[in-house]
């Protein structure tokens, strides 16, 4: 295996995408100078490509940027840099390794359990610790910036693995410098930590944040928001209107002066508030008792308990990330495996994992009138009797059948049945090396994986030296999301069959599904190495190459393929590389062209969609968009992309939109709806 090329975005070398939101993506990223020195490693924040044309968007992330640079606070994200990589902003800001608290939060009470009162206290007092000196802020002149936050909630504070706590994420802060990204009477932020002056369009200043601090406190004592309702609206009323139960109400084991403090920061009129952070932590950090604030070497050995770097999977892209880097002294020969770039749908036989594209919620159906219950109850009883009872002629009955029959019956079954056709192929002892081959084919087509890999176990049992075997275990790992073991398998077959592509095909399967784009174009670039002439496996690359930012190469090479033949992926991919080059018009025939030959392909609907939001077509740009959600409901891009469209425009559809968001992509709703407020 060769080492992973990392991809270069103006001065700055990028690993790996290490995390995604519904407005950008951040990159583990290293700056090197002109003279080759080495900076410090960092995350680069940028932009969706959808976005980039933007002005509204563009402003709101520049303004993040400019905000958050003008505080220097050791609880605050530092920002090390901002500019522009051709029409493309970005800001570079340091590298953070741990959780949000959100995730904290999410993480205790799946397992059971509230995060300990000390804990909590430690974690918002040093956020308050920075949120207060952003307040105090003052521009270069001296002067104050007069800085509210208006997002300070549990996703925006980060918890480092060693204790550290810092705020984040001043995308909608409000300044008398620039202003912000939000149009007058507009809400911004999230509901449930909202102030009641926000919620009636008064006028805000820092004491907004203050209350989102009572809320996160009142949250931790009482275990639930001190305001809540069936909808949106309903919450937004009952903060207007305040009158939330104290604490000890709900649990009077908490103590009063604790009590007190909260009360007091969850006023409804800001002049009854702490007039400040610093003031709400001093109250706090006074109490003691059960309420003494943890050490922040205790919270950073929570966090690490919570989420082992063995297991954790954002832990592990960050440290992977780090190992494919080139100058880090642990860089593997082989090509490290970095996780989190994900391929758009229609790319090929790539399948969302299950953190990223969790299962649309699907309404109950009406209730079957009584004289057809039995129907509907009988017909699942006798399907499963008739699954059993096949599955056991099939087993019991191998014996009597030979290696061919078997796969004949398994051919002539359907697809859903296959798997328990050739599950006696692979115990019989006629079976040879070819039998197997066969079976794996049909496996593979009917993505039955558990069984594909059980059928490399039995393959390589009979024949130990067969590559074909451990491929196919490869493919299966990497489709059961067993890293290790695709990797594992693919090396053994390297080894084995150092001339077969198969083997690097495999393991570019393997970096897609990983999200890898770097590896799958080192793996590609064998693969061609190996067979110079073919143009899917130059079809693949040239995928890769736009995936990449690489668009000069991919432009040249997707542009050959299509003038050898015409593959609506690849026309639909050059596109996209057009639209990033400011050519709309070939970008739009080219998306028509592979939307004529495959009216399915979801990728040539979304970057369609896009330009003819730029181009000030929202008519179609929204039958677009829904047309993409349609064929992939599993892919948030179309109605996230929507929905920032809605947003903009003002549009009825918007609380429609966003509420099919919130349904369908509930572990990601509140990173998507952040851009569509």
């Amino acid at each position: 295996m060769n080492t992973v090329e990392p991809i270069w975005f103006g001065r700055y070398r990028l690993t790996s995408r290490i995390a995604t939101g519904g407005m950008a993506e951040v990159y583990l990223g290293r700056h090197i100078d002109e003279a080759g020195n080495f900076g410090p490693m960092v995350a680069v924040k940028r932009l969706l490509p959808h976005l980039v044309k933007d002005p509204q968007i563009v402003r709101m992330f520049l303004n993040e940027a400019r905000i958050t640079a003008q505080i220097t606070h050791p609880n605050v994200v530092r920002i090390l840099d901002l500019g522009q990589e051709g029409t493309e902003p970005f800001i570079a800001m340091e590298l953070l390794e741990g959780r949000t608290f959100a995730d904290v939060r999410q993480k205790a009470a799946d397992d059971g359990r509230r995060v300990p009162l000390g804990i909590t206290l430690r974690i918002l007092t040093d956020a308050c610790r920075g949120l207060d000196a952003a307040h105090r802020a003052v521009d270069e002149e001296g002067n104050p910036i007069s800085l509210v936050h208006r997002d300070f909630t549990p996703d925006n504070i980060h918890v480092g693995v060693s204790g550290e706590v810092k705020v984040i994420d001043f995308g909608i802060a409000k300044t008398n410098s620039w202003g912000s990204g939000t149009e007058p009477g507009t809400l911004k932020g999230k509901f449930f930590y909202m102030s009641p002056e926000m919620i009636l369009a008064k006028p805000v200043d820092h004491r907004a944040d203050l209350f989102a601090a009572g809320v996160m406190l009142y949250e931790q004592l009482c275990g639930h928001r001190p305001f809540t309702g069936l909808s949106i609206d309903e919450v937004v009323m009952r903060i207007a209107e305040g009158g939330h139960k104290p604490p000890r109400t709900f649990d009077p084991s908490v103590p009063e002066a604790l009590e007190a403090v909260c009360m007091t920061a969850l006023q409804k009129d800001p002049d009854q508030r702490f007039p400040s952070l610093q003031e709400f932590n001093t109250a706090l950090e006074a109490i003691g008792g059960p309420a003494q604030l943890s050490t922040p070497e205790e919270v950073g050995a929570y966090v690490a308990a919570l989420f082992p770097a063995e297991k954790d999977a954002r832990r592990q892209t960050i440290k992977r990330a780090r190992l494919m880097d080139p100058s880090h002294p642990g860089t593997p020969a082989a090509g490290a495996v970095a996780v989190g770039m994900t391929p758009p749908a229609g790319s090929g036989p790539l399948t969302p994992s299950k953190e990223e594209s969790p299962s649309a919620q699907v309404e109950p159906a009406a209730a079957p009138a009584s004289s057809n219950r039995w129907i509907l109850v009988a017909i699942p009883v006798v399907m499963t009797v008739l699954g059993v009872v096949g599955g056991y002629w099939y087993k019991n009955r191998a014996p009597d059948m030979t290696p061919d029959a078997l796969l004949t019956a398994a051919v002539a079954a359907k697809p859903s049945e296959r798997a328990a056709a050739l599950e006696p192929l692979l115990a019989h002892s006629a079976a040879t090396a070819e039998h197997f081959e066969r079976a794996s084919k049909l496996l593979i087509e009917s993505n039955a994986w558990d069984l594909a890999l059980k059928a490399s176990e039995a393959w390589q049992k009979k024949s130990p030296q067969d590559a074909r075997a451990f491929i196919l275990e490869g493919r299966a790992a990497a489709q059961l999301r067993k890293g290790k073991r695709a990797e594992a398998a693919l090396e053994k077959a390297a080894a084995l069959a150092p001339a077969d592509v198969e083997v690097d095909l495999a393991l570019a399967q393997l970096r897609e599904l990983q999200g890898d784009a770097a590896g799958a174009l080192a793996a590609y670039d064998n693969a061609l190495k190996k067979k110079p002439t073919s143009v899917d496996l130059k079809a693949k690359r040239g995928f890769w190459l736009s995936q990449a930012g690489r668009l000069d190469e991919a432009a040249a090479l997707l542009s050959g393929v299509l003038a050898t033949r015409f593959d609506a992926i690849s026309a639909a991919e050059l596109a996209f590389v057009k639209q990033r080059q400011g050519q709309l018009g070939p970008a739009v025939d080219l998306l028509k062209k592979a939307i004529k030959a495959d009216p399915t392909l979801m990728s040539a609907h979304y970057y369609l969609g896009a330009i003819q939001h730029a181009q000030g077509d929202i008519k179609g740009a929204r039958a677009s968009y829904l047309e993409a959600d349609r064929l992939a409901p599993t892919d948030p891009r179309a109605v996230t992309a929507l929905c920032q469209m809605d947003s903009q425009q003002k549009a009825p559809e918007l609380a429609e939109t966003r509420k099919k968001i919130q349904q369908r992509f509930p572990e990601q709703a509140t990173s998507l709806l952040n851009s569509c407020p």
